[in-house]
């Protein structure tokens, strides 16, 4: 007797991480439907520290902006590692400025949060005013 419950034991510690594993793999399917990635692109019609409107196609889309969206810019990386060394927030308004040409993908939720934004075409710098 004292052999099968040591035998049935053994065999439910072994399953244990099988059963643990198939929660943790319907979770992450249940995840992905609910966070799934979608993308736009066009016209930077306004920019703040925490949202971005992008005018596309279809028409004005406005996205949430935070310290997890990844901006990627000419210049961007370089401007973001120094801040970093010196402990300072990088904002998107240092890299996408209004009238830039960019591909957004985004998390459609509650709110349209910004994923990444590249900057495809940089609006040229104005020239400066001769004296």
């Amino acid at each position: 007797m004292k052999k099968v419950v040591m035998l049935a034991l053994a065999l439910m510690v072994a399953a244990a991480p099988a059963f643990a594993q198939d929660k943790k793999a319907a979770k992450k399917s249940e995840g992905a439907a609910a966070e799934k990635t979608m993308s736009a692109a066009g016209t930077v019609s306004a920019v703040t520290a925490d949202s971005l409107t992008v005018k596309g196609k279809t028409g004005d889309m406005t996205f949430a902006v935070d310290a997890k969206t990844n901006v990627q810019a000419t210049g961007a990386s370089h401007k973001t590692a120094s801040a970093k060394a010196d402990n300072k927030p990088t904002p998107i308004t240092d890299f996408v400025k209004v009238g830039d040409e960019v591909a957004v993908k985004y998390h459609d939720g509650a709110t349209k949060h910004a994923a990444s934004v590249r900057v495809m075409t940089a609006k040229p710098a104005a020239p400066a005013k001769k004296k």
